[in-house]
């Protein structure tokens, strides 16, 4: 499933416009009102890419942060500006080279854009398969859910699939949203939405 996915967003025929899309129809959401802190992913892999929601969450004052690795914790999340610069990980991907101070956990954060290769009609997510999401996010599986942070998905609509196996320890999203629509699948995050 993670294999056909990846090839189908690779093939993807236009990736810019599909990001610029995805942006727009997350910015125009009433969910992004208040939010303060946002952590989003540097594409890789053919992934749709965040950038143009970046920026957009940039423009209206909101704080971005980008994951960073930290095993064996879970990961924590870094600030990053228009001019930070950014390191390869172990894996390859690119994360903010910032002071390790300036690190904070999924618990301080209003949204936390999570890796997507493969979804469901339901909000589950296959990630890029290490689990790292899950872990970081793993207390918002204990009693009732907080309102923060919202988990929401960006992907291609290519992506979706009829059933993503899921396990105890594994987070359903809030949202996903592709470059043709936006599910939703949380009730609070729906009375959020002007849509």
């Amino acid at each position: 499933m993670r294999a056909e996915a990846r090839e189908a967003r690779r093939s993807h025929p236009d990736p810019s416009g599909a990001a610029r899309a995805a942006a727009n129809a997350a910015t125009s959401l009433g969910w992004l009102e208040g939010v303060r802190r946002l952590s989003a992913t540097v594409a890789d892999d053919g992934e749709l890419d965040p950038a143009p929601l970046v920026t957009a969450c940039r423009l209206r004052g909101i704080e971005v942060f980008f994951p960073v690795m930290c095993d064996p914790a879970p990961i924590q999340f870094a600030p990053a500006g228009p001019d930070t610069d950014f390191v390869p990980n172990r894996f390859g991907i690119h994360e903010p080279d910032v002071d390790p101070g300036l690190r904070v956990s999924a618990r301080e954060l209003d949204v936390v854009v999570a890796p997507v290769v493969v979804f469901d009609a339901a909000g589950h997510r296959a990630g890029r398969g290490r689990g790292y999401y899950d872990r970081a996010l793993s207390f918002l599986l204990n009693g009732p859910r907080p309102a923060k942070p919202l988990v929401v998905g960006l992907a291609y609509e290519c992506q979706l699939v009829d059933g993503v196996p899921s396990h105890p320890g594994d987070v359903t999203m809030d949202a996903v949203v592709t470059e043709e629509r936006v599910r939703m699948f949380s009730s609070a995050l729906s009375r959020r939405s002007r849509r």
